[in-house]
């Protein structure tokens, strides 16, 4: 069973020779006992937030794509990403037979490819659509064709006329595509051209976008290394493996320590914890090859990326 946040702050105060805390009273810690609470925290993000990605704070996010978007944003709490584990996950019943995306720099996205986002409009449903309805009701309809076709989820409607906020003369279930119910606020859009997509391009603000934008709701899958929220609970749990129970412990000693501005014990303690972090390193990284090589490989076919990169 993994230590608790109680059971460290605890071993911390045994270190400080103080009063230790019960599950009854841990919410109610005065004094050393919330600063030993506190510092078993600050050591847990301080070895978080080192260069290195542990295996155990790494994540696998599923994701199902809106047709007709083009730019998607990351989980929270993302620390970096994988670039390089995008892949489309196989669905026999919308065409695709999954696989690995492609790497696309940004740059060579802009200079080539971004027109696809010109000729896309989107709104929002505005209350549910069930799978009979012939008028649909929107936030706007404001850059709509007067008639043409829309996307909603992976069903295709066609319409004879609009409002403000209406599309009329509809048909539902259009080019052989599967009248279905909507939920309120679904996007609905209107584009031409879109397909599978085969490239990720990871955008400035660190999030990514798809070439060629999906026009049916795939499916992606990728992995991402997490920055892990703070324990609060006497029972929460960290993520890191308790054999390195005493690298929490010891860095937790010295930040108690540098809060009572005692320097001796502070940097003692804090040597003993820079070096289980960096035997952490060698037993979880360095030995298991999980670090990836920091270079920015070019390619002819698809530009440049870096292919683990750090969410700032």
């Amino acid at each position: 069973m993994a230590e608790s946040f109680l059971t460290y702050t605890n071993k911390v105060l045994a270190r400080m020779n103080e009063v230790q805390l019960t599950s009854t009273t841990f919410p109610n810690a005065r004094g050393i006992q919330v600063q030993c609470q506190n510092a078993v925290n600050e050591a847990i993000r301080y070895i978080n937030q080192k260069e290195f990605n542990y295996p155990f704070n790494n994540a696998t996010e599923t994701k199902s794509l809106t047709t007709g978007t083009v730019r998607y944003t990351v989980p929270t709490s993302t620390k970096t990403i994988d670039y390089n584990t995008f892949r489309l996950k196989k669905d026999d019943d919308l065409g695709t037979s999954g696989g690995k995306l492609r790497i696309l720099d940004y740059n060579e996205y802009i200079n080539n490819f971004i027109t696809q986002e010109d000729d896309i409009v989107t709104t929002q449903l505005d209350g549910s659509l069930n799978d009979s309805a012939t008028t649909i009701t929107v936030d706007s309809t404001t850059g709509f064709e007067s008639s043409g076709t829309l996307h909603i989820d992976n069903e295709k409607v066609t319409y004879t006329g609009t409002s403000s906020t209406q599309f009329t003369g509809v048909t539902r279930g259009a080019f052989s595509t599967t009248a279905a119910s909507h939920s309120d606020d679904v996007q609905v859009s209107q584009f031409s051209g879109g397909s599978i997509p085969q490239y990720i391009v990871r955008t400035p603000d660190n999030n990514y976008l798809l070439y060629p934008f999906p026009n049916k709701n795939f499916t992606i899958k990728f992995e991402y290394y997490t920055f892990p929220t703070d324990m609060s609970a006497h029972g929460d749990t960290t993520t890191i493996p308790d054999r390195f129970a005493a690298v929490i412990v010891d860095g937790a000693t010295a930040f108690v320590y540098q809060y009572r501005g005692e320097t001796a014990q502070y940097q003692l303690n804090m040597q003993r914890f820079e070096q289980g972090i960096k035997n952490m390193q060698t037993l979880l990284i360095n030995r298991f090859n999980y670090v990836r090589s920091t270079f920015i490989p070019r390619s002819a076919n698809y530009g440049m990326a870096d292919l683990n990169v750090r969410i700032s």
